[in-house]
């Protein structure tokens, strides 16, 4: 069997059951192929996708120096009236 056509000709000279076999065969082969694949493969884009992080603190530094900054949500809970 060389074509996609002599396979569904074979399969169709099938009993109906072994047809359902042959689909739920398929099928099973599939997804468990295609989770694996899918799993590999999302494992790769994030190893490779991971840009950088930018490095917050030393541009902080760059910009006020040493200078303390206040935690701005401590200071707006403080105002609240719970």
């Amino acid at each position: 069997m060389n074509s996609v056509l002599e396979v569904e000709k074979a399969l169709r000279q099938l009993p109906p059951e072994d047809r359902w076999e042959v689909a739920r065969w398929l099928l099973d082969d599939l997804q468990g192929h295609t989770a694996s694949h899918a799993t590999a493969k999302r494992a790769d884009e994030t190893i490779q996708t991971l840009p950088p992080l930018p490095d917050y603190s030393a541009r902080r530094r760059r910009i006020f120096g040493d200078k303390v900054l206040p935690n701005m949500v401590l200071a707006a809970r403080a105002q609240e009236s719970w």
